[in-house]
């Protein structure tokens, strides 16, 4: 986005090019804003490709390029040694994974100097995502040595410190014995849409979204508090001002100034984190990708190394989230609305009248109903659960 941006702006800010309402124009030459964007993603899926110059370049300065952290061994090991399975599925090739793991399990994370590969049950490299969680590539063996793949279709069983290529969730399931249990699996991952929102809504697994801006937003968040409660009294004086009036009034409360000051709080804000502006919110308000982070991430953290810190059996579980009508109602209200009381009585008299054992049945399932059925009879006797309400601790997961 930000190349994108800058290249926008260069052809807006250069004399030579004329704006078109499609894009930009010099001499006989014209490029249109699709064009500019589909030249910035073939450019970034060269760069990114096992070929290109990012990894290249990341793999001869991986010091400069790659954080270690001092827990990965440590939570891995955990999480094996309390029965549960571990798998790494990686886009990358065997080279690069291969050159990136040895670092992060070099000896000064790894004392005992074991082989990155013992961590893991089951490793996958060319995984090609999000098409793994579809039909998937050719599964194919890797040879260690020469870092090539064996001829052939891999069938056979998985085995430990083997590394393998390609391949889909079903091959997967079915080599992890994971038939129908996908939602005990916790799947992490850093990318929204390759991994975290087409493993939920293919598979059903669990997911961890890994955000690595939230460091920086958490620290936005605790150093311009200023700037929300700025917000939330703007919102509050709006209300005010609005206060006992309805569709009678004529007149209206001038909020020119206010609106003013809440584009100028926000705009603030904005700049506090950085060029792009923060990845959750625009102002007061949640960006599309804080929906879809709340939408499909069970779970999101900067790393997921911070699953230490929790027992292998914690229930995670988020606060309760109101919805406008609610938030605006406080649980010791009382209705004043006439109308609305009237009508609530004349339901809970009818629901709550019957003496007889006929009276007392569903009003959706009583014979005597008066009222034409026009529909088909619903299901007298339970047809299908969710998987969610078939365990008594849905995120007390068996694989990671």
């Amino acid at each position: 986005i930000y190349i994108l941006a800058c290249l926008i702006d260069f052809f807006t800010t250069r004399k030579i090019y004329t704006q078109t309402t499609k894009g930009f124009k010099v001499g006989d030459v014209t490029m249109t804003f699709e064009s500019i964007y589909n030249d910035v993603c073939v450019t970034m899926d060269s760069v990114h490709s096992s070929n290109g110059p990012l990894k290249e370049e990341t793999m001869n300065n991986v010091e400069k390029y790659v954080e270690k952290d001092d827990h990965l061994p440590v939570l891995l090991t955990r999480l094996r040694t309390q029965g549960k399975k571990v798998f790494l599925a990686t886009n990358s090739d065997y080279k690069y994974t291969n050159k990136i793991m040895n670092y992060l399990f070099d000896a000064e994370t790894n004392p005992d100097n074991a082989s990155w590969i013992t961590f893991f049950d089951f490793i996958v490299v060319d995984a090609r995502k999000p098409l793994f969680f579809a039909q998937g590539t050719v599964l194919r063996e890797v040879n260690i040595k020469t870092g090539g793949l064996h001829l052939g279709t891999f069938t056979g069983k998985i085995r430990s410190n083997a590394i393998y290529s390609g391949g889909s969730v079903d091959v997967f399931n079915g080599m992890m014995g994971m038939v129908n249990s996908s939602a005990e699996v916790l799947y992490v991952g850093d990318h929204i849409f390759g991994d975290i929102l087409k493993s939920k809504k293919n598979r059903g697994w669990r997911t961890f979204l890994v955000v690595p801006e939230m460091l920086q937003e958490l620290a936005v968040w605790t150093q311009q508090s200023q700037l929300f409660r700025k917000l939330s009294d703007y919102d509050a004086q709006i209300a005010d001002m609005y206060r006992n009036m309805d569709s009678s009034d004529v007149t209206h409360p001038n909020i020119t100034k206010i609106k003013k000051a809440i584009r100028e709080a926000t705009h603030e804000m904005d700049m506090a984190y950085g060029k792009l502006g923060s990845v959750f919110r625009s102002g007061s308000r949640q960006t599309f990708f804080a929906t879809q982070v709340m939408r499909y991430a069970d779970l999101y953290a900067a790393t997921f190394t911070n699953l230490i810190h929790y027992p292998l059996t914690y229930c995670f579980r988020s606060p309760p989230m109101h919805m406008p009508h609610e938030s605006t109602v406080d649980h010791d209200a009382t209705i004043t609305d006439e109308k609305f009381r009237s009508i609530l009585a004349t339901w809970k008299s009818k629901v709550t009248g019957f003496n007889d054992s006929q009276s007392r049945q569903s009003l959706m399932q009583r014979s005597d109903s008066t009222t034409q059925r026009l529909f088909c009879e619903a299901p007298q006797e339970l047809v299908e659960v969710a998987d969610d309400f078939l365990e008594d601790d849905p995120l007390e997961d068996d694989i990671y």
